[in-house]
């Protein structure tokens, strides 16, 4: 007997007259520290009620993080982001590697800083395309990490000043549908009066 016995095959339509938009948006992309993740719900696996093609890789529910923790946000240069899936692997032993490249004009001190202190973290990324869909890079058992980062001053007026980011995970990219949990706002100096 197959595990596969009970696959169902599924068809995949596509509308050919509709507008397929694709890259990044430049006001969606948001990150956190990996173990700032206190609830962190997965995609069904083959075999789990409720399986399909679409449930295999869709989080309807909310990645929720510990107190005053959330996610972050980086706002990137548009018509430079992108997020890539891949099979690696030999051939009855493929995984599934998500990376994410987007690139941040400027070289500010906070953006070098980011750059300094989370270059070894394990972390997650939520990217949100063109046409609305977000899409997480890292999972609750595979973060993502920085693996390439390359920052330029540029060299003339017309070059583009900032830094080209490669984030990769040996995860799905999945599909999240859930919220988008913000870390509580710290009032410097706050209190009483």
């Amino acid at each position: 007997m197959s595990c596969f016995e009970n696959l169902e095959n599924e068809s995949i339509d596509s509308c050919l007259n509709k507008e397929i938009q694709a890259g990044l948006s430049e006001v969606g992309l948001y990150y956190c520290i990996h173990d700032h993740i206190a609830v962190h719900p997965m995609p069904k696996n083959f075999g789990d009620v409720g399986y399909s093609y679409e449930t295999a890789v869709a989080i309807s529910t909310d990645i929720t993080f510990i107190a005053g923790k959330g996610w972050a946000k980086i706002v990137i240069q548009s018509d430079m982001g992108e997020v890539k899936v891949s099979l690696v692997g030999n051939k009855g032993n493929k995984k599934t590697k998500s990376s994410l490249d987007f690139y941040v004009p400027g070289n500010s001190k906070k953006l070098l800083g980011f750059l300094r202190t989370l270059k070894n973290v394990p972390l997650e990324f939520l990217a949100t395309e063109r046409d609305g869909q977000k899409r997480l890079i890292g999972d609750k058992f595979n973060p993502a990490y920085i693996s390439e980062a390359e920052g330029t001053t540029g060299k003339g007026g017309e070059d583009d000043k900032g830094v080209q980011f490669t984030i990769e995970s040996y995860s799905v990219p999945a599909v999240y549908e859930g919220t988008i949990q913000l870390p509580a706002v710290v009032i410097p100096g706050g209190g009483g009066a």
